[in-house]
């Protein structure tokens, strides 16, 4: 809901309605983003072991949940992958608070307070509408119950796909996590990703920290997680070969060369220096997106007539 240039999330549906709006450009130039009542991260874990306490498994799953949350921080804020850039008050004002109800293992975390921390923290890095755009990517791609849904149920049709044993196959195929809407949502997401490039690695690092989350349960007898009840056999089974792989990572900017490496056949390699933030980092560009001659023309305005060994 839009209400005198301020954007109040009360649900999953406004984060989404939100979304498609600032996508199509059809918010007002400043708005004020705030959430009242979503999102909120909760998992109940039952089991022996499980009675008000948080053990070191459980406890991995919300450390890694965190990294993951600082990675995003650290590209929205400084176009940067890297979690050295955030000073520590930016680390202590995005730090997960997860508390433990007395008499049972559910965990609750707040979310809204996490949120707008974020978006304080961020906004003189990006323009306003970049900047809700960022912030509800974020929300429902780390929060939402959607994203989570469309996790499993893409880590079941992968598990489906790699084992042999009929029976496990069965009990994989039996189940289901996401809905059409969940997959319309997803879309929706995918949309305001292309026009948005420094949210274009928020959701794989939203599966990671997704994946982190059911790795953690996988010794409890069942779990519920963004609304989806897992039985500790199924996040095991879920989770097996789902390991971190490095990944592409998109970065927008200036940035001038200062190294380059021909030396290999199928890669053109070039070592580059943001120009705002003075951070190096090596990119790797491939021969069908620039010829010969634009390669040429790079180790001539970088001053490296020959490329390095």
């Amino acid at each position: 809901m839009v209400l005198n240039r301020e954007i109040v999330i009360r649900s999953e549906q406004d984060a989404y309605d939100t979304l498609q709006l600032a996508s199509a450009g059809k918010l007002p130039e400043h708005v004020e983003l705030r959430f009242e009542g979503w999102p909120k991260l909760e998992i109940i874990v039952r089991g022996d072991g499980y009675h008000g306490t948080i053990n070191p498994s459980v406890m991995h799953g919300f450390i890694e949940f965190q990294k993951a949350i600082y990675r995003t921080f650290a590209l929205a804020r400084y176009n940067s992958t890297n979690v050295n850039r955030l000073t520590q008050d930016e680390k202590d004002a995005l730090e997960l608070w997860v508390k433990v109800d007395v008499g049972s293992s559910r965990f609750t975390v707040d979310i809204q307070a996490l949120l707008e921390r974020f978006v304080e923290k961020a906004g003189d890095k990006v323009t306003p509408k970049s900047l809700v755009i960022i912030a509800l990517i974020v929300a429902t791609g780390y929060f939402g119950d959607s994203s989570f849904k469309n996790y499993m149920e893409e880590r079941r049709l992968t598990r489906v796909a790699e084992l042999q044993s009929e029976e496990r196959i069965a009990e994989l195929e039996a189940k289901r996590y996401a809905e059409s809407l969940d997959v319309q949502r997803m879309q929706i997401l995918a949309d305001a990703v292309k026009d948005e490039p420094r949210a274009a690695n928020i959701r794989e690092y939203a599966d990671d920290a997704h994946r982190d989350l059911v790795r953690s349960v996988r010794k409890a007898e069942e779990s519920s997680i963004g609304g989806v009840t897992i039985e500790g056999e199924v996040a095991n089974e879920l989770t097996k070969n789902a390991r971190r792989e490095s990944k592409e990572i998109r970065l927008d900017g200036r940035y001038r060369v200062q190294v380059v490496d021909a030396s290999q056949i199928d890669v053109f390699k070039i070592r580059v220096r943001d120009e705002e933030s003075g951070e190096e980092f090596i990119a790797m560009v491939q021969d069908d997106s620039l010829d010969n001659r634009n390669k040429a023309v790079i180790r001539r305005q970088s001053g490296l007539g020959n490329p390095c060994c």
